[in-house]
């Protein structure tokens, strides 16, 4: 939680009903382990504020998916875009193998209903946290986070993650 959603130590260690060491030891802990495991282009993720770029392309990454335009979400992609969903094993490399599953999904008699996303930073990286609302229901519920990696401009990467940490980050079940 401290460095997905940059709670404080003490928040933390509430939340995992521990002291603030031990929360601080299993921080310290897992950042080593992440080291570990992380490919070698994540260290240079950026460790500051969202730019005004990536706020931009947030903004349209979120306008492309509420329109359902595939292009338009194809436009603002680098062209070795990663999707990942973890903690599932999924992933999709490429725009080749990703634009034709990105127009599946926003065509209209293929799409699973209709979206609102608001924007929101995880781990010091925009995020569009995404409502779904399927045909016959009156709410937009709670589905999925996308994490963007920015790169060059372009989203270069999009970790997806579901819905249960919406309270985590303020946000509400439904709208």
């Amino acid at each position: 939680m401290r460095d997905v959603i940059g709670w404080p130590a003490a928040e933390t260690a509430s939340l995992l009903d521990t002291s603030v060491a031990a929360a601080n030891s299993a921080l310290q802990r897992a950042r080593t382990t992440m080291q570990e495991h992380l490919p070698a282009r994540r260290t240079e993720w950026s460790a500051g504020k969202p730019s005004d770029a990536e706020r931009v392309l947030l903004d349209r990454f979120i306008d492309a998916h509420e329109r359902n335009d595939a292009a338009a979400a194809v436009a603002i992609a680098s062209q070795d875009l990663r999707i990942s969903m973890p903690p599932d094993m999924m992933v999709f490399d490429g725009l080749d193998v990703i634009a034709p599953f990105l127009e599946r999904a926003f065509a209209a008699e293929t799409r699973d209903g209709d979206w609102r996303l608001v924007p929101t930073w995880a781990n010091r990286m925009p995020t569009a946290a995404s409502y779904l609302r399927r045909p016959g229901d009156s709410e937009f519920r709670a589905f999925k986070f996308d994490v963007l990696r920015i790169e060059d401009g372009a989203i270069a990467e999009i970790t997806t993650f579901g819905a249960g940490l919406f309270s985590a980050f303020g946000l509400p079940p439904s709208l």
